[in-house]
């Protein structure tokens, strides 16, 4: 019996540029895993007639089942080993604690 040959049409949505996240919170329950991904950015406003800073936070939040959580962290296991090869090794600073206070950072950090 020969194979029957099927067309599909496909329509890719290329409206959602890149998202950019500087921070990245992750939470989990029994049935699924949140990866939420968070851009924070200073913005200075004109407040009656006073400089105001504003930091705007949006959010990107991808919820995975537990299942394709771990195939997430093998793909990424995976690139990382190739990165490394390919570029050299990703180096982390030592012993570097997260204060839940610095997640979100000062304006003065932004600015050289």
């Amino acid at each position: 019996m020969a194979e029957e040959k099927r067309k599909a049409n496909l329509n890719i949505d290329q409206s959602k540029e890149a998202f950019y996240a500087n921070n990245l919170a992750i939470f989990n329950n029994p049935t699924e895993f949140i990866l939420d991904f968070t851009q924070i950015t200073p913005r200075v406003d004109l407040v009656q007639d006073k400089q105001v800073i504003t930091y705007v936070v949006r959010h990107n939040a991808i919820v995975l089942e537990p299942e394709q959580a771990k195939i997430f962290l093998n793909l990424l296991k995976e690139n990382i080993e190739k990165y490394e090869k390919k570029f050299g090794k990703i180096n982390l600073p030592k012993e570097q604690k997260i204060k839940k206070k610095s997640l979100i950072k000062k304006f003065s950090d932004y600015i050289g």
